[in-house]
């Protein structure tokens, strides 16, 4: 299956590795994350992280002793991936090419799915269950998937936050993203440009249980850390940040602050 040509030349563009070592922000995202994994994922399982990028959190899971294989459409984060499994010879991991909606491997294979980009990324909810459909394939029965979205007023916040209210067509920007989802004018996407759907929180719910998975929860990622105007430096010494973090991640009238929100779920 093709990849969007949208997406193809913003990660011919952009580092995507970069994004999860910026201080402040790229570390919350980080550290929440792999409080999250270190939480949720069983001990030394078989894990599939599909559309894993470059391999930061493969790398991650493969020292923490989980036995990994990243797949990822994209040709410079696949050698990215490998050249990061080479650099950790006692926890090396499996890269490969390969799409969201096709993976290489057998059914029920895994214990868990990874998907921390390709919801996003596949703009049209079609694809995105094709893509969920996949990773229920290729998991056990009894498994798990951790998918993650961007939420759908992710941009209005960031762009409050930042200070960009003033700029040309930021209000035409909030208007698509909230009526449509789209980060992006899909007509007129330069290059480089984030190409994404942003879901509601219940479509995220229903995507999952359309893909047959069950007893689904909702979990923020960055929460409401990402609005602190003195983020890097509590990112100093982050463990209070993460701790007070974790106490609201799953509360439903709090998700929406979050940029991204992970769904964790089994397959029966």
């Amino acid at each position: 299956m093709e990849i969007d040509e949208r997406v193809a030349r913003r990660y011919a563009e952009t580092d995507e590795d970069e994004r999860l070592w910026i201080p402040g922000i790229g570390d919350l995202v980080r550290l929440r994350t792999w409080d999250i994994f270190e939480r949720f994922l069983p001990a030394g399982c078989a894990i599939a992280d599909i559309g894993g990028g470059p391999g930061t959190h493969a790398a991650y899971l493969a020292s923490c002793g989980h036995q990994v294989a990243l797949f990822d459409p994209i040709d410079r984060h696949v050698h990215a991936a490998r050249s990061r499994s080479a650099a950790q010879p006692d926890a090396a991991f499996n890269a490969l090419l390969a799409d969201a909606r096709q993976v290489p491997l057998s059914d029920d294979s895994v214990d868990v799915a990874l998907l921390m980009g390709p919801l996003y990324h596949l703009v049209d909810a079609s694809q995105r269950l094709l893509a969920l459909q996949e990773a229920a394939r290729i998991i056990r029965p009894g498994g798990h998937i951790l998918a993650e979205v961007i939420t759908r007023h992710a941009w209005v916040i960031e762009a409050t936050v930042r200070d960009m209210l003033s700029e040309p067509g930021i209000w035409e920007d909030f208007v698509r993203n909230l009526t449509t989802g789209l980060s992006q004018d899909p007509n007129q996407t330069p290059d480089g440009g984030f190409f994404a759907y942003f879901h509601r929180i219940d479509e995220l719910e229903a995507e999952l249980e359309a893909a047959g998975f069950a007893d689904i929860s909702l979990i923020a990622v960055e929460g409401f850390g990402r609005i602190l105007g003195d983020l890097a430096t509590r990112m100093s010494d982050p463990a209070p940040l993460l701790r007070s973090l974790r106490l609201c991640e799953t509360e439903r009238s709090m998700l929406g602050v979050s940029a991204h929100i992970i769904g964790w779920a089994r397959k029966p």
